[in-house]
């Protein structure tokens, strides 16, 4: 793991605006966590790329002190310029498991654009998780921690109801923010 500093620049060249006309866009699908050491790799072969990051910080369970992680926010992606058909080249990293066509290049610039703004403005955005009804969540914070469930309903995607087993079974709603997804269904 490198430290906070030894992270590769999200944006490579620093300097060049995200909607300048040029080679078009594509998306790198990437294999688990290679998507800083591509964005080395095309540096090194002096390519376009765009790799949004977030601090995450995390308490250590042996000393409780705060330890910071520099992660891809959109994890196994990195956008990424090249010529049609040049983009194959980046299969040669040994890191790249697909590329994947921008059909949109104008909307996909403006979202990029989004995000790029957001971060260098100082905003602090963080990967959205999404939930399917039948998995299960363990909750990550508050009076409730370490409670396991399994989400039985969504509303209005910011709350779920989650159905705990123990002395018969209890349902509550909890905030999506304070769980984390452990795995699929019980049983399954």
């Amino acid at each position: 793991m490198k430290r906070v500093g030894e992270n590769p620049p999200q944006r490579w060249p620093n300097d060049a605006p995200l909607d300048v006309a040029g080679q078009p866009w594509w998306i790198a699908k990437v294999k688990p966590r290679q998507e800083k050491a591509l964005a080395d790799d095309l540096i090194k072969r002096e390519i376009e790329y765009y790799l949004p990051l977030y601090t995450k910080v995390v308490r250590r369970k042996d000393n409780n002190k705060p330890r910071k992680s520099v992660l891809p926010l959109f994890s196994g992606y990195i956008s990424f310029r090249a010529a049609q058909g040049g983009q194959q080249s980046i299969f040669s990293t040994g890191r790249v498991v697909s590329v994947l066509e921008v059909r949109h290049q104008k909307r996909f610039v403006e979202e990029l654009n989004q995000i790029y703004g957001s971060l260098n403005g100082g905003f602090s955005l963080e990967p959205l998780e999404t939930y399917q009804p039948g998995q299960l969540v363990k909750v990550k914070s508050g009076p409730l921690r370490g409670i396991i469930g399994t989400v039985i309903q969504i509303q209005n995607q910011s709350r779920l109801v989650l159905e705990v087993e123990g002395l018969g079974r209890a349902a509550m709603v909890l905030d999506a923010a304070l769980v984390k997804v452990i795995g699929e269904e019980r049983g399954t």
